[in-house]
């Protein structure tokens, strides 16, 4: 089965791999979606090479076309191990820390009380004497007002919420809900961005073997280990690149 979906996508890969300096030919096998050394997040690849050496790559924009093409030419993916599904039960259940909510509840109205400082600071009439500090409240201002939709871009639709439905799992913010049912994910990955920022990512691979991720952002750490091992009961290959 071809997965590459047309020449363009085969020639966007082959550049990426040119610029990396990797020939396809010399790839004996790769690891998709797991830790590598010290290296942790999403979109880790690592590839083993016939001459005995090991690439580590992150094609964080081109996940699902480099996947298919490395499928296509029939290397094998070492890290795909599928589960045997299992009868169990699968609970209605909510994935969620409160100290996280309200960190983010926190950080967003710290945002607000300067954003307010800051413009009650600013609509004071200048002074030709303080030219300087003029200029540094402008440039404070300039600065939290392209910050600040950032930051709440993330925190309000970037983040998701994750919920095990009998249907499938259900990832939700304020603006979206989405259902990722059971039967269409290949394989599944809980990590972390790094280790100095513990935000939790879910990435997988759907039955079409297309890359996905998503930033769950108030989840707890200890929780992907628990549906880790749910996922793997459902026939998925579910694993835990957190608490390892």
């Amino acid at each position: 089965m071809n997965y590459t979906q047309n020449e363009t996508e085969k020639r966007k890969v082959e550049q990426y791999f040119s610029r990396k300096k990797i020939n396809p030919e010399d790839i004996q096998s790769f690891c998709f979606m797991q830790n590598y050394k010290f290296q942790v997040g999403p979109s880790i690849l690592i590839l083993q090479l016939r001459s005995g050496k090991t690439k580590m790559l992150r094609p964080n924009k081109t996940g699902t076309e480099v996947l298919h093409y490395l499928l296509d030419k029939q290397i094998p993916f070492s890290n795909y191990i599928p589960q045997v599904k299992q009868l169990v039960t699968i609970p209605e259940k909510s994935y969620w820390s409160i100290w996280n909510i309200l960190f983010d509840v926190f950080y967003t109205a710290v945002l607000l009380v300067l954003g307010y400082v800051m413009l009650k600071a600013l609509l004071q009439e200048p002074t030709g004497e303080y030219l300087v500090k003029d200029i540094a409240k402008y440039f404070a201002l300039t600065t939290y007002v392209i910050c600040f939709p950032i930051v709440l871009y993330y925190l309000f639709y970037k983040c998701h919420s994750i919920r095990t439905e009998h249907e499938g799992l259900v990832l939700s913010n304020r603006f979206s809900k989405r259902v990722l049912p059971y039967d269409e994910i290949r394989k599944l990955n809980f990590c972390i961005f790094s280790s100095k920022q513990p935000r939790v990512f879910i990435e997988l691979i759907d039955k079409n073997f297309c890359y996905q991720r998503y930033l769950l952002g108030w989840m707890p750490l200890k929780s992907a280990k628990e549906l880790a091992l749910l996922l793997q009961s459902l026939g998925i290959d579910a694993t835990d690149s957190i608490n390892q």
